[in-house]
């Protein structure tokens, strides 16, 4: 046989065995704060609008990762499986104030078309998360259950344009409560520090468990925290106003942009 023939076979094995590996570890739930995020993406330009969640104190779920330690992804595992609006129209209206878009002029539609391609799609490989309505479901619940708002209030850490927090008070708040080290994540502008990111991790029986090897440790003080804060400064945690635009005009005008794509 042609050795050409066979390296294209072999080629070809290895793609399909490469394609249909979709092991993952454990399961990474991230809520995202949206005044950061509202911030970040007006910094990539001043033109940029926000949509944020009517609760000024309000975190917004940003996705439900399926995550083999030491790499990223699994990802995009079902390509065949595309996004399908009708299938979430039962919980519409709660994703659309909980699992927010902060991208003003973009669709909603288009957020977790992307969320339930690149992640749902792998995770679904569980039977709790095997159809969009559960996956979806499932980052309402826990948003409820594992709320940063209400961790990080009863901690005394609350959003503030005056005050900043550090990442230990930060991390403890979340490993009294849940009795696990999550993960926080920073973004760094304007040369501070601001929170971005707090997650959360579980096994592939939906336990609580230690996000460990989802970011670098380090050590900061006598602790070992999971993140890429710098411990140096204090964290801002800004605070947002209310959004004053009326969730069904929003709804509509997120259907148009989705339905004209």
């Amino acid at each position: 046989m042609n050795s050409f023939i066979i390296i294209a076979i072999l080629f070809n094995c290895l793609q399909f065995t490469h394609q249909i590996n979709h092991d993952f570890d454990l399961l990474i739930f991230t809520q995202s704060w949206p005044a950061t995020v509202c911030k970040e993406w007006k910094k990539m330009n001043p033109r940029h609008k926000c949509t944020m969640p009517h609760k000024n104190d309000a975190w917004s779920v940003h996705g439900i990762w399926p995550t083999k330690l030491g790499t990223i992804g699994p990802a995009n595992c079902n390509r065949t499986w595309l996004f399908d609006p009708e299938k979430i129209r039962p919980i519409e209206d709660k994703l659309l104030e909980e699992w927010t878009n902060i991208f003003n002029g973009t669709s909603n539609y288009a957020l977790w078309a992307h969320e339930w391609t690149k992640h749902g799609t792998c995770a679904a490989q569980l039977e709790p998360l095997n159809s969009e309505l559960k996956y979806f479901s499932i980052g309402l619940d826990w948003l409820e259950k594992y709320s940063m708002a209400r961790i990080l209030s009863d901690a005394g850490i609350i959003a503030s344009n005056t005050d900043d927090y550090h990442i230990t008070d930060i991390n403890n708040a979340v490993k009294k409560t849940l009795n696990i080290d999550p993960a926080i994540e920073c973004r760094k502008m304007d040369g501070e520090s601001y929170m971005s990111e707090i997650r959360i991790c579980f096994t592939k029986e939906l336990k609580l468990c230690d996000c460990d090897g989802v970011l670098a440790r380090r050590d900061i003080g006598t602790d070992s925290i999971i993140t890429n804060c710098d411990g140096n400064k204090n964290i801002i945690y800004p605070h947002y106003k209310e959004n004053s635009l009326y969730i069904q005009l929003y709804k509509l005008v997120t259907w148009l942009q989705w339905f004209t794509l």
